[in-house]
């Protein structure tokens, strides 16, 4: 699997994309569309649909291109931001743990989820063939939402099934797994409902 490291747009925002929250995640969902609709296209929703001026679209798209994180922070305009330090802090441990050769970096990846507060990441098979693997990121703030009553650190992915099982089968690994049932319970109208879920669990 070959890892793309993004920039983690969903840190956060500089100059007009750090005005709104709203306004952040329509840009990462926008961003997200590049290979699918092309750089104009997302220059023309950028300015659209976000608002954004013409000079901020285009470098947003051009920093998107960057080939390494020094040309990405000079054409962001970013500097030594933090940002930058903790992808230079990743790569320089991915080194340290002898694993820097599955590491590229792709200003690119963004993600279209919003809940990103960090690095984000795509894995993909070493041949380049396939779209991606799997896809995640940090995020500390994600288990607010579900009742924490403090920020937790976490990092997280999901994994295609589809792509996983393209690669199973062109590797000649696929299990074969034979279909069965060992019982089927519904519930014919509401009342049945809570009966159903106690037959499943007996």
């Amino acid at each position: 699997m070959w890892p793309c490291c993004g920039p983690g747009i969903g840190r956060r925002g500089r100059g007009e994309c750090s005005k709104s929250t709203v306004r952040f995640a329509e840009t990462c969902v926008i961003i997200d569309k590049l290979d699918k609709i092309g750089a104009d296209a997302v220059k023309k929703e950028l300015s659209d649909k976000v608002g954004l001026s013409a000079e901020v679209g285009e470098t947003i798209v051009a920093a998107t291109g960057a080939k390494t994180l020094e040309e990405f922070a000079e054409i962001a305009g970013v500097g030594e931001s933090e940002e930058v330090k903790e992808l230079r802090r990743l790569f320089a441990l991915a080194e340290d743990y002898g694993f820097a050769d599955w590491l590229q970096f792709d200003a690119s990846v963004v993600r279209g989820l919003a809940y990103y507060t960090g690095v984000v990441f795509e894995g993909f098979d070493r041949a380049g063939v396939l779209r991606a693997v799997c896809g995640g990121g940090r995020y500390d703030k994600l288990l607010e939402l579900y009742g924490s009553k403090k920020e937790v650190p976490c990092v997280g992915f999901g994994f295609g099934d589809c792509v996983v099982m393209e690669l199973l089968k062109e590797r000649g690994v696929l299990p074969e797994l034979p279909p069965s049932v060992d019982m089927v319970v519904a519930a014919y109208n509401a009342d049945m409902m809570g009966k159903a879920c106690f037959r499943v669990c007996l």
